[in-house]
């Protein structure tokens, strides 16, 4: 399928979502590092503007900073799991002041280019809007019961890592930096989040993102 194709059959699905709900839809994009995720969310993003009001917030906007990220160390991919995100903000600055009386929600709270913390306004949405967000642990409790939908794309861990590596390589220095830091620190603690929070059993909608080209639902709800 095209990915024309899979962002209609989502379109729809956020539709019949609106008809139970009149606050904004929030929708976690999962998978392992280097799956496609983000292209994808930009991608979705992109095509529901064009029906109804959709809103990319990055995760990586709500890093910590570099002393707190890598406390236990720059290739501890338990460091990556634990430290990586503020969870607890992303839970209550978006996922739950976005359905509040006023829908909100803050678009960052950290600069991962300059590893400043930012003390942003919350900005005001509709209440007939998407939030999309992507990221690697979107599907851990924290979040989990907080998402009205949620897709997971699905690669193989090669190819994740040849897109990542591709991706990475300048800002890690070069491809065996950035090779080393997928073996290391990525994908080992996607390893550990799939086996610890089974992600794939939780999504609405699972996509095989192998080819962009051919895209594969291979289960929906």
């Amino acid at each position: 399928m095209t990915s024309n194709q899979i962002f209609e059959i989502i379109n729809n699905e956020i539709k019949k979502k609106f008809i139970k709900k009149n606050k904004p839809i929030r929708l976690g994009i999962n998978g392992i590092e280097g799956t496609g995720k983000t292209t994808f969310a930009i991608n979705l993003t992109k095509y529901l503007n064009e029906h109804i009001n959709a809103i990319h917030i990055s995760i990586d906007g709500y890093h910590y900073n570099k002393a707190h990220r890598y406390k236990k160390g720059r290739d501890s991919y338990k460091g990556y799991y634990e430290d990586a995100y503020n969870e607890k903000d992303f839970v209550d600055k978006v996922l739950i002041s976005s359905q509040s009386k006023i829908p909100h929600y803050v678009k960052s709270i950290h600069n991962l280019k300059t590893d400043e913390y930012l003390n942003l306004e919350p900005e005001k949405i509709e209440n007939k809007t998407v939030l999309i967000t992507d990221g690697s642990y979107l599907f851990k409790p924290v979040f989990l019961k907080h998402w009205d939908y949620k897709i997971y794309l699905k690669t193989d861990f090669n190819t994740a890592m040849l897109r990542g590596i591709e991706r990475d390589k300048n800002l890690l220095g070069n491809k065996e930096n950035a090779k080393e830091k997928y073996f290391k620190r990525y994908h080992k603690a996607s390893l550990f989040y799939n086996n610890k929070c089974q992600p794939e059993s939780n999504a609405n909608l699972v996509i095989d993102n192998t080819e962009f080209d051919n895209l594969i639902i291979q289960s929906k709800d």
